[in-house]
């Protein structure tokens, strides 16, 4: 079964003509621990970034359209597919044995297939996602073997792992760039704003966030990576390709009310004494390289704890690359 659909996601890819492509990695190997939200990945692909027709984007365009949402034919419109992966662990995963008290084992894994509709300073992006939580989304195994990979101890609990679940999840998001500008005659600054909401059986939320960026031959795009994974609003170039060197930094404040979680509610289903925070927050620092085609960014982030029994700060960090064809 899995190998069925790993082959139809494939044979998708392959027919489809990519623009933009990225690759982001979260982990908090980054800052030396291993806890709670402890490694995600995505891989996400764009079509065609330009006014021209695209059949992918024309299709889900035209599907939107017949359920009644109306698109402005006077701006961009960019579909594409987004394959993520995440991993949570409780902090002490040389236990055997269910630990009630703390984070359950569970991974999640997901494709999701969206439609971006934006300007130079605007974006509205409509997301739907299918995916499996449990033993069919491959976290065991890749957690085990990227702790052999960099010598870590490999946990103990997975046959603890919370039941399988099938998810379908829909996401709104809207961002703007509220203000653009230069520092010190040279280098140039944006101020970018965006909010959303997710609905389905994998997780019901609200959010929003703030972020600023400096930096010097950067490319203009949505500076935006919350929530996790979803990055496909970076994929936007609302300018002309750098050419050469080019560096950003960027600060923002996200926050999230999380009414429903399908790994935490689906836990306290199970037995689980772990309460989730219904509003969180969360600081993040990135910095990142550009050049010609290529985007390199550095990220750390620092969220306030997702469960009340949470006493720590699960600080993580990780990498995202681009690329432009």
């Amino acid at each position: 079964m899995k190998r069925k659909i790993l082959s139809n996601i494939l044979l998708i890819s392959a027919s489809l003509y990519a623009d933009s492509v990225s690759f982001t990695i979260y982990n908090d190997f980054f800052v030396g621990h291993d806890m709670h939200f402890t490694s995600a990945s995505s891989l996400i692909w764009v079509e065609n970034n330009s006014m021209q027709k695209n059949p992918y984007s024309d299709t889900l365009a035209s599907l939107l359209e017949k359920i009644s949402i109306p698109l402005d034919t006077t701006k961009h419109h960019n579909a594409g597919i987004n394959l993520e992966q995440m991993i949570v662990t409780p902090e002490n995963t040389r236990l055997k044995t269910p630990q009630y008290n703390d984070f359950p084992y569970a991974g999640y894994l997901s494709l999701s297939t969206f439609l971006l509709e934006w300007n130079q300073s605007s974006f509205t992006e409509y997301n739907i996602e299918f995916g499996v939580i449990g033993k069919d989304s491959g976290a065991e195994f890749i957690q085990n073997n990227f702790h052999k990979i960099i010598g870590n101890e490999q946990p103990r609990g997975w046959n603890t792992q919370i039941n399988t679940h099938i998810s379908i999840n829909l996401l709104y998001q809207r961002g703007v760039k509220s203000w653009q500008g230069t520092f010190f005659n040279s280098a140039k600054a944006d101020w970018f704003n965006h909010y959303g909401v997710s609905m389905g059986t994998f997780d019901v939320s609200a959010f929003g966030g703030t972020t600023i960026r400096i930096g010097h031959n950067y490319i203009q795009n949505f500076n935006t990576h919350y929530p996790y994974l979803k990055g496909e609003a970076n994929l936007l170039h609302t300018n002309d390709l750098t050419h050469g060197f080019g560096w950003s930094v960027s600060t923002g404040l996200e926050t999230k009310a999380l009414l429903y979680s399908a790994i935490l509610d689906g836990a306290l289903s199970e037995g689980y004494q772990t309460h989730k925070h219904i509003f969180n927050a969360l600081a993040c620092f990135s910095t990142s390289l550009y050049y010609d085609k290529h985007q390199l960014r550095l990220f750390y982030e620092i969220p306030t704890p997702y469960i009340e029994e949470e006493n720590k700060i699960n600080i993580f960090g990780g990498l995202a690359y681009s690329y432009r064809f």
